[in-house]
């Protein structure tokens, strides 16, 4: 520790040479001779490893029916993709009913509730005969 008669700027030069002297301790992974297209392939093919892994994850969750109604497809599409953690289900709006895992289909039923949401605006703001406020704040939209 610096003692009173130093000042913090003798300290700071302390710690600076202290720490320049302490061997480096380094997070990435050492990679000597080897290309950047060999890294980059490396890593492509480490994450590809993790992707089959969610894959089998996914197919081992429960499976929960869903249909989507046609009325949807203006809004969604005639099919629906949802993509989550990179693994794709597309289900067709066509009424039929589809088993999918869990995962995937709480993101289907969010969107279908999104629409639902945003056509219940429309409505609400469509119906002008009923959209009229006796004070400033009163109508919710």
């Amino acid at each position: 520790m610096a003692s009173k008669k130093e000042t913090i700027d003798d300290f700071l030069n302390e710690v600076v040479e202290e720490q320049a002297a302490a061997p480096k301790k380094t997070t990435a992974p050492v990679v000597e001779n080897r290309s950047t297209e060999a890294v980059h392939e490396h890593n492509f093919n480490r994450t590809e490893a993790k992707r089959k892994g969610l894959v089998s994850k996914y197919r081992a969750e429960r499976k929960v029916a869903i249909s989507i109604s046609p009325f949807y497809a203006p809004y969604l599409g005639s099919v629906v993709r949802q993509i989550v953690n990179g693994i794709v289900v597309d289900i067709p709006c066509n009424g039929q009913t589809y088993y999918v895992n869990e995962t995937h289909a709480s993101h289907i039923i969010t969107k279908i509730k999104r629409v639902d949401a945003m056509i219940s605006r429309q409505n609400k703001a469509g119906d002008v005969k009923n959209n009229f406020e006796y004070s400033p704040g009163q109508l919710h939209i």
